[in-house]
């Protein structure tokens, strides 16, 4: 078999997704007795081979390859750009998509749109990654996603007019697709049409039963209102469908809390805490950080104000994440009013001998801003939300902000923890 053949067998290898067989065909053939041309598609193929098997980093390396022989073969542009996307590399992707857009003919704009508009939208811009939705959408009417993405960030806009019209339209596309149905659930709840909202969180569970979203926001839109005896019924009813959904759980802890059933609340956050223990879900940092909060509050009710800050410090100083609902409970439990304080920013770097907790890197670095006494409490309480047996040191660079009167003294915020690499030996001075 020559070149040319274990290529096109390559090809129908990875069309039948048969990865790990395609692999092994890509490593044995001869790139030299490929024309140029042919030499580009195989390390396209080849990169797209090994996305599809999880090796992201090596994909990359064939993406580039590409580019070395064609500077403007768009498509291994654009694979390299969702594969950082992939990785967290959001700056990196953005530019392989500016350059894209800049080279390929316009009817390859959409999908590149859509993916620049979700990564967009998953840091945070979520203006512009309207802007790119909206665009992908003019370029091809059919896109039922690209219309999902601009009314879930009319949604985060808190705009739901804008949201109601784009959802619409992915509904109208779509009609069978539960998560459209609930973000216009979503978008009808927040515009006050509640008898809409209903009806569409109860056609997404017509077509998804076990999806527990549907069940969920329904839920949230109901405590919203006040109603949370409606709301926890339809987090059990969800829950009969989807034992492990955790936002159930956590929004059932919640309602019970709203109603003063504080000893109910907590049976729920054993609970809960026991799915999320299972879950490898991104959301499960969020909702970890409500299940730690709304416990304490009900420990602080039932006037346990030692265990609920020790169970809040606890959780904090073994969480890599920033965790603001947990730490506003913190500094709302401690009580504790200054007629005069400051409000300080600090930097610490920990390290952790063996990396006992896996959540947490054994190096890292975290921001804080604490209202204080002085600069020496402001170290003090930032340094009781780290690990007890880790060694903390502080930069330098720590400041006042500003002088406060009649304050409340606690950590107000804190960033996720940054891993910081292990230096290594014989490295460059």
């Amino acid at each position: 078999m020559n070149a040319r053949q274990m290529l096109r067998q390559a090809l129908e290898l990875y069309r039948e997704n048969d990865f790990p067989r395609a692999q092994m065909l890509l490593e044995t053939l001869p790139m030299d007795e490929l024309e140029s041309e042919l030499q580009i598609e195989a390390h396209y193929l080849w990169g797209r081979v090994l996305v599809s098997r999880g090796e992201p980093l090596e994909a990359a390396n064939h993406f580039q390859a590409c580019l070395k022989l064609k500077p403007r073969y768009f498509p291994a542009l654009d694979a390299w750009g969702n594969v950082l996307a992939s990785m967290g590399d959001a700056r990196g992707a953005i530019e392989k998509y500016r350059r894209v857009l800049s080279i390929a003919p316009k009817e390859n704009h959409a999908h590149v749109l859509f993916n620049y508009g979700s990564v967009l939208l998953r840091h945070g811009a979520t203006m512009r990654a309207l802007k790119r939705f909206r665009d992908c959408f003019k370029l091809d009417q059919r896109r039922a996603d690209a219309a999902y993405g601009a009314g879930d960030c009319y949604l985060r806009l808190q705009k739901p007019k804008g949201a109601m019209k784009w959802l619409r339209i992915a509904a109208s596309l779509e009609p069978r697709e539960a998560r459209i149905q609930v973000a216009l659930g979503n978008a009808y709840s927040m515009a006050g049409k509640h008898d809409l909202a209903v009806a569409g969180y109860r056609q997404a569970i017509e077509l998804d039963p076990a999806y527990s979203d549907a069940w969920y926001n329904w839920a949230v839109a109901l405590a919203r209102r006040g109603l949370f005896v409606e709301a926890i019924k339809q987090c059990k009813a969800g829950l009969r469908h989807s034992p492990q959904a955790f936002e159930l759980h956590v929004e059932q802890l919640f309602c019970l809390r709203k109603l003063g059933a504080f000893d109910a609340a907590l049976q729920v956050a054993r609970r809960a805490w026991a799915v999320l223990a299972q879950s490898q879900s991104e959301r499960r940092a969020g909702f970890a950080d409500l299940v730690a909060c709304n416990e304490a509050a009900c420990r602080r009710e039932l006037g346990r104000l030692r265990e609920a800050r020790q169970g809040l410090m606890a959780f904090l100083g073994q969480s890599p994440d920033s965790c603001p609902h947990s730490v506003a409970e913190l500094r709302y439990a401690s009580m504790r009013r200054l007629p005069k304080a400051v409000r300080a920013e600090l930097t610490l770097h920990v390290r952790q001998e063996g990396a006992a907790d896996e959540a947490l890197p054994p190096r890292y670095s975290r921001h804080y801003w604490v209202v204080a006494k002085d600069m020496a409490e402001a170290r003090e309480l930032a340094r009781q939300l780290e690990p007890a047996g880790a060694d903390v040191e502080f930069d330098q660079d720590a400041r006042v902000l500003e002088e406060l009167k009649d304050a409340d003294t606690g950590v107000v915020e804190r960033t996720q923890a940054l891993g910081v690499e292990e230096p290594r030996e014989g490295g460059l001075g």
